[in-house]
């Protein structure tokens, strides 16, 4: 349950910390005070999305922060969101929201960084928020299987459908996908077969484009090669006055010397080691300008070649190594496009198999919600029969939504249309609750539908001016069933009728007034005559007298004695004043 909330800097509050307790906690106050500032400053600890504008004027951020006691939470998932977010589960939360008029906003769980999808699954799991925009909500149909599959519990049965839902429109699709391309597929096997023709008989080898460059610039200088390589072997070996014929001589002379001076032998055998280098050398050469001609055709073949790798190059935007990996891409697209029909027998028969399983799964949903929907409509007529409603006739309808082939049209949520339908007078036809034209028979039948869907699934329920258009005794028939609810709910509510606000476990008096030229809102509990004073001057307006008072303490004396024996709540913080 909400322990405390505190409010800095937040619209015209300026400081304030509420301390709240288990039971029915009660918020009054002339119009304009702030008790709608309040909800929206909860609304923002549950997920809503902050603009600066909320900020108070003057002030940098503003901050909320709130106190949940969640140790009787644990069977609502509220661990296992926190854990997937790395947050320590505790019995204590603590949730911080800070809006910076710069844009810098910050979310705060247990003292660390969150995310905003992080707290909004936190929120949804802490507080349930009712105000009279949720007439419009829950008087939409599109909402209506969302309420009654919550009412059932049916968690299990649509997270079966939609893994079944999911699975068969995945192989729905991918079949639709390879018929598709099927019927385009004799163009498409002649396309690439026709690419694959063309690179299988350019017969690619790797690094053969480098080669062949090699080869035509070397085919190119022929000429030049034949007349350099002679030239240099007659001039180190076949010419009169050759290199080898002078070392020759330089060598024999050395060898006559190195008898009279040894040390001229080590000059004298190098000299003759590099003869023999020369020697082979010029052998070299001698050969290798004879093989030298001219070869026109291999230069034009060679041409030819890199010319016809450089079209497939260009073709297909790719180098020599991409091209060769092309070619077996395509070669194993075409052995695709032959197996497309076996792989579509087989698909059709995946799809036929997922759609029953689909349909299986939707048919299990149906009869649980069926069942679901009997026990909803006792139970709403109960509820408004203790609101004064009595002889109310509603039903949740269920019908097949029909597919275009004539079955049920398939959703993650099932094949259901699920619509609410209330018939408020005797005699009268079902219609929709959308058509309901009282405010006040509206909001006993939300308040109904929200004692019998949420009483226990959330730890604390809001009712934001609910009872708008109900007076009289049945005001006191509304404060009542409130009542019953905080029995297994914390429930706070903001109300302008004495009557639900004589019900109160715990009564906060919202208020302003101006200090220093500037608005300020206080929120203080009231207790004993004060309690009193305040209801009386929602009874009597401007003007109190004894009798208001008195009767102020019946209608208080008349709620404890509605209520009967409460059950014990455990010891309940105080609430601090504050200012705004």
């Amino acid at each position: 349950m909400l322990v405390e909330l505190s409010i800095r800097d937040f619209a015209i509050i300026d400081s304030l910390r509420i301390g709240l307790g288990p039971g029915l906690n009660i918020f009054t106050g002339e119009t304009g005070a702030g008790k709608s500032i309040i909800m929206d400053a909860l609304s923002l600890i549950l997920g809503d999305r902050a603009t600066n504008e909320i900020i108070r004027e003057g002030a940098d951020e503003a901050l909320v922060e709130a106190l949940f006691d969640v140790s009787g939470s644990r069977a609502r998932g509220l661990d296992t969101v926190l854990a997937s977010s790395g947050i320590d589960p505790a019995d204590e939360l603590v949730i911080k929201r800070v809006v910076q008029r710069a844009g810098r906003n910050r979310i705060y769980i247990n003292g660390g960084l969150a995310t905003l999808v992080t707290l909004t699954e936190v929120g949804r799991r802490l507080i349930d928020i009712y105000g009279q925009s949720e007439h419009q909500s829950l008087t939409r149909p599109e909402e209506h299987v969302e309420l009654l599959d919550s009412f059932g519990s049916l968690g299990a049965l649509r997270s079966h459908m939609a893994e079944a839902y999911r699975e068969y429109t995945a192989a729905r699709k991918e079949l639709d996908t390879l018929l598709q391309d099927s019927r385009n597929t004799a163009d498409k096997k002649d396309f690439l077969s026709y690419q694959l023709k063309e690179l299988m008989d350019a017969d690619l080898k790797p690094g053969e484009e480098e080669t062949l460059k090699q080869e035509k610039e070397r085919l190119q200088s022929a000429g030049k090669l034949g007349s350099v390589t002679a030239e240099a072997e007659r001039a180190i070996y076949s010419d009169s006055g050759s290199i080898t014929e002078k070392l020759g001589a330089i060598s024999k002379a050395l060898k006559e010397l190195s008898a009279i001076d040894p040390a001229l032998s080590d000059v004298e055998a190098s000299i003759a080691a590099s003869m023999v280098s020369l020697e082979e050398a010029g052998s070299f050469l001698r050969d290798y300008s004879s093989s030298i001609e001219a070869d026109p055709e291999a230069l034009e073949a060679a041409s030819d070649r890199l010319d016809l790798i450089g079209k497939l190059r260009k073709k297909h935007g790719c180098d020599l190594e991409e091209l060769i990996a092309r070619r077996e891409k395509l070669d194993a697209e075409l052995k695709l496009l032959d197996n497309v029909e076996f792989r579509a027998g087989e698909l059709e028969a995946r799809v036929k198999t997922l759609k029953a399983r689909a349909e299986a799964a939707a048919q299990s949903l149906t009869d649980a919600r069926k069942i679901s929907a009997k026990e909803l409509e006792t139970l709403i007529e109960g509820e408004l029969a203790s609101l004064g409603m009595k002889g109310v006739v509603f039903e949740a309808a269920i019908d097949a939504d029909a597919g275009h082939d004539g079955g049920p049209r398939l959703t993650e949520k099932g094949g259901d249309r699920v619509s609410f339908f209330i018939a408020t007078n005797k005699g009268e036809g079902l219609k929709p609750l959308a058509r309901i034209a009282s405010g006040g028979e509206l909001s006993r039948i939300m308040l109904a539908m929200k004692s019998v869907m949420s009483s226990g699934r959330v730890p604390t329920l809001i009712f934001d001016e609910i009872d708008t258009g109900v007076s009289g005794s049945i005001a006191q028939v509304v404060g009542g069933k409130l009542k019953e609810v905080s029995r297994t709910n914390q429930v706070l509510c903001i109300t302008h009728l004495p009557q639900v606000a004589a019900f109160a476990d715990s009564h906060f008096v919202v208020s302003k007034k101006t200090v220093n030229n500037r608005t300020v809102t206080t929120v203080a509990e009231a207790t004993g005559d004060e309690r009193v004073e305040e209801i009386s001057n929602m009874l009597g307006g401007l003007k109190v007298t004894d009798t208001t008072r008195k009767h102020a303490s019946e209608l208080i004396d008349a709620a404890k004695g509605m209520s009967g024996k409460k059950k014990a709540h455990g010891k309940r913080p105080g609430a601090t004043e504050g200012k705004g």
